[in-house]
């Protein structure tokens, strides 16, 4: 004989807060297990088992197929801690007409900001003259007594002949104009940051962002306009059969040669073969990528030769405010679902009543 539970069991493999932990612990049975756990994924058939009697899923990266979902016979709820629940089998949730809720905007005061530092980590040359020192370049002979201080008001660096001054020049941000490529929720909040630094922005994005770019006294250009007028680039939109490989070989043919290209969103908005030519032939002034086409990059790829480009390893929304914030955007969702009403976040709505 089954017995009616006391409450609903929720399976939590996402990274939770401690904070929103105790919260859906204080209505819900909480069992958690996978990345956010353990610091590992759970493979299908883990849950498969795990979430056989969950009422509620939330996840973060682990896949959620239609095996899954067929498994968890009491599923009601999934909840997935990204901007885009892309890693959940869409049709096997609809068939059971069970909503889908996620964060939208969770990270985009992370990547915004980390956006802007690659901007000017590439602008200014910074993780190049970081690398040169480390490497040996431009430093002067070891000293015995290190905590020495130069008596010399003057205190510069060698400026004779080659030096870090004129090799690492680079350029300022004020008075520079920067084309986003998408007005969402990052891009936003880039548009402001840059502003603050005395930008001139312009955006390409659907008309229907004209009320947001509006308010933000951005004007919406067409992607060529964007493409000849920009110092700057920074892509921010989703992928879409649109928007893939929206910069191709004629985009870099449209810029100018002086502009540095920023992407923090997905790679595959940029054709990679064409911005490896623009790249090798300097046909831009360089690049600053934090997604690649494939993760973790090939440690044969080209990029990692190039001296013109920034690097870094998909760290735009890591920052540590970010679980915080989308634990509390998918507890506030849970409960307003649980006491009968409308979740704020929902991908499928038709399915909430």
């Amino acid at each position: 004989m089954s017995h009616a539970k006391e409450k609903l069991e929720a399976f939590v493999t996402m990274s939770i807060s401690v904070s929103q932990l105790a919260r859906l612990r204080s209505r819900c049975d909480v069992q958690q297990g996978g990345w956010g756990l353990l610091g590992f994924r759970s493979t299908e058939d883990e849950l498969c088992d795990l979430v056989r009697s969950a009422d509620i899923l939330l996840v973060g990266y682990e896949k959620i197929t239609e095996r899954v979902i067929q498994s968890a016979i009491d599923l009601k709820l999934i909840g997935v801690s990204r901007a885009n629940p892309i890693n959940v089998n869409h049709d096997a949730v609809n068939a059971r007409k069970i909503p889908l809720i996620y964060t939208p905007g969770r990270n985009a005061i992370a990547a915004a900001e980390y956006t802007i530092g690659i901007m000017l980590t590439q602008a200014r040359n910074i993780i190049s003259g970081d690398r040169y020192l480390r490497g040996g370049s431009y430093l002067g002979e070891s000293m015995k007594e290190i905590f020495r201080e130069n008596p010399t008001a003057d205190v510069i660096w060698d400026i004779d002949g080659d030096s870090p001054y004129t090799r690492l020049r680079g350029v300022e941000l004020n008075g520079r104009t920067l084309g986003l490529v998408g007005l969402g929720n990052v891009a936003v909040r880039v548009a402001s940051l840059a502003k603050a630094f005395g930008m001139h922005v312009i955006t390409y994005t659907p008309e229907r962002d004209s009320d947001r770019a509006a308010k933000l006294g951005i004007n919406i250009v067409s992607l060529e306009q964007l493409l000849s007028e920009s110092d700057f680039i920074s892509i921010h939109c989703s992928v879409t059969a649109e928007t893939k490989a929206i910069i191709d070989a004629s985009s870099f043919l449209q810029m100018k040669p002086t502009v540095y290209l920023i992407n923090t969103a997905r790679a595959s908005m940029i054709d990679q073969k064409a911005l490896i030519n623009a790249l090798q032939k300097k046909q831009i002034a360089g690049a600053a990528l934090d997604v690649f086409w494939y993760e973790p990059l090939p440690k044969n790829h080209p990029l990692l030769k190039m001296d013109n480009v920034t690097l870094t390893p998909h760290l735009a929304g890591a920052t540590c405010e970010v679980p915080e914030r989308h634990s509390r955007m998918l507890v506030d969702d849970v409960f307003s679902w649980m006491d009968g009403r409308i979740p704020r976040n929902v991908f499928n709505r038709e399915f909430i009543s």
